[in-house]
């Protein structure tokens, strides 16, 4: 969760353990605005004319850093975010529910998806849900509990995973327990909150937020509830938990959820939102209990900011190697096992369309790098056809990046929510933004997201841990580059974050594992691997096996 307005974050270009540089070298980068041929991306998989040396595989480095046992299903995981009032409608009331989503399972499992992350689906007195006045429940507007365990039921028997959001930080003003305690100390539940007054009137909330009061969890009880509320779903067969704002809570209570939860159910997953722009920061809540966090260092590079528009790596604002103290981080900081769910964009940001205003080569290579790259890929719904959303004016505010997914060109339609439609929303009628119009075209943004993540679904090297930055991409100031690698599969990856037509070269050579011949590109066109011609904001993705 993420209160509008309220958080600025602040981060170094340069982690002190993981950069040689205090400062990044001064490398121009051509002007995103700056004309240029348009990148070809399609997904392809064609042999290169020439082949390869093999390498000799290297000695391997004693790894001592400490192991989490996180669940081995989820690193094969690509997940889908569903804000499930935007989503789809099954009943006509304008606002999306849950056997809206059980009937659109086949559009996410067309895109390749194997896990959803819902947010909030308990009852709650605002739009967005994480005020909570019932744990155990289901939003009435959402449906029941009997919908809910039917969509469990449908997710399973495909073959997929679900994960729910969680919010201990805090509560909804209008959760009976506070509405006990408020103005009564006498309540039971008066040391459930945090009260500052002796009337128990003045209380400790979500940054301010009167309507979302804090948990004292330093309370036992209070404890006991959460974790109790925890297992409610995972006993429903959830198979695991989004920690909303684990910043927010102490230690101890990570600590005991994940005792907790492990003891009954040892393979679900425990992911955290951190919202940091620090690896440093993630790894202290690695050692809290989390098997998994978000990667907001490398989002906030490769964005600019939770609310920029055309900054970041993305845009070619900055350097490209900024982005790789927090990969290195998942070799040398993180403990072994730790998942890092890499994202573009979710609903507390401005959605990547608008981050990098509407260009195709920019919204394609984020897929690519986001989809492709080590890590467990996310995408937030009405991403894979290029939703546009950018925070609200004021008064209101993210629901401008929660807008009602686009299923149709014309906005109207079976299930199609109408919950929030104002004149000055971001995605319109006959845009191009819409699976009816994306869905039979080939050269579309929905079908290369699809291409990307069967690309990562067929090849084990785009999915283990395995992998080694390229420290620099000769003749191209503007790329990055990385080698991944699995059983007899080694993969190279460049991107070139920039506005201008590059030419660069692969040293084949230099792989960390041995090789043949002759190479596949499954990005991008066959090319002599020492003279890569790489559009505006290009990509090649090139296999030996």
């Amino acid at each position: 969760m993420r209160p509008g307005g309220r958080i600025r974050i602040a981060f170094v270009l340069c982690t002190t353990a993981l950069c040689a540089c205090a400062a990044p070298p001064a490398v121009p980068v051509a002007s995103p605005t700056a004309p240029a041929p348009a990148a070809t991306l399609t997904p392809r998989v064609t042999d290169a004319p020439t082949a390869t040396p093999r390498a000799a595989r290297p000695t391997p480095t004693p790894d001592r850093r400490p192991v989490i046992a996180s669940p081995a299903w989820f690193n094969d995981a690509t997940l889908y975010q569903v804000f499930v009032r935007s989503f789809y409608d099954a009943d006509g009331d304008g606002v999306g529910d849950l056997r809206g989503l059980q009937q659109k399972l086949d559009y996410i499992q067309s895109l390749g998806v194997n896990t959803i992350w819902l947010n909030p689906h308990y009852p709650s007195r605002t739009y967005h849900g994480y005020d909570v006045t019932d744990y155990r429940a289901v939003n009435p507007q959402f449906g029941t509990l009997d919908d809910f365990k039917a969509l469990v039921g449908e997710i399973k028997r495909r073959g997929m995973h679900l994960i729910v959001d969680f919010v201990a930080n805090h509560a909804s003003k209008g959760h009976p327990f506070f509405q006990d305690a408020y103005g009564n100390p006498r309540s039971p539940y008066t040391r459930w909150f945090l009260f500052k007054d002796a009337n128990n009137l003045s209380y400790d909330s979500f940054y301010g937020v009167a309507d979302l009061p804090e948990w004292n969890h330093s309370n036992r009880e209070v404890n006991a509830y959460l974790i109790g509320a925890a297992e409610f779903w995972l006993d429903l067969g959830v198979d695991g938990l989004r920690a909303d704002y684990a910043r927010g809570v102490e230690r101890w209570f990570w600590e005991d959820l994940r005792k907790a939860v492990k003891a009954k159910h040892p393979d679900a997953v425990l992911l955290g939102e951190v919202w940091d722009g620090e690896p440093s920061t993630l790894q202290r809540y690695f050692d809290e209990g989390f098997d998994a966090l978000f990667d907001f260092p490398w989002y906030l590079r490769l964005s600019g900011g939770e609310n920029a528009v055309g900054k970041g790596v993305l845009n070619g604002a900055v350097d490209p190697l900024l982005l790789q103290p927090a990969y290195r981080a998942m070799l040398q900081l993180y403990p072994r096992g730790a998942q890092i769910v890499r994202f573009a964009s979710n609903h507390d940001t401005n959605r990547i369309a608008s981050s990098v205003q509407g260009d195709p080569a920019r919204m394609r290579l984020a897929a690519a790098v986001s989809i492709l790259t080590p890590g467990i890929p996310i995408i937030y719904y009405g991403e894979e056809i290029g939703m546009r959303g950018v925070k609200g004016p004021g008064p209101i505010y993210d629901e401008f990046r929660r807008e009602p997914m686009d299923w149709y060109a014309s906005e109207a339609g079976p299930g199609m929510t109408t919950w929030f439609r104002p004149d000055n929303r971001n995605n319109r009628p006959h845009d191009g933004v819409s699976v009816e119009e994306q869905d039979g075209d080939p050269d579309s943004l929905l079908n290369y997201y699809r291409a990307l993540i069967r690309l990562r679904n067929e090849h084990a090297a785009l999915r283990d841990a395995n992998f080694r930055m390229m420290d620099a991409v000769p003749h191209c100031p503007t790329c990055m580059g990385l080698w991944r690698w699995a059983g007899d599969e080694v993969i190279a990856m460049i991107f070139n974050f920039g506005g201008q037509r590059q030419r660069a070269m692969l040293d084949a050579a230099a792989s960390p594992a041995p090789i043949g011949a002759p190479a596949r590109f499954l990005l991008g066109e066959p090319q002599p691997l020492d003279a890569l011609e790489l559009g505006a904001w290009g990509a090649f993705v090139i296999s030996w096996q």
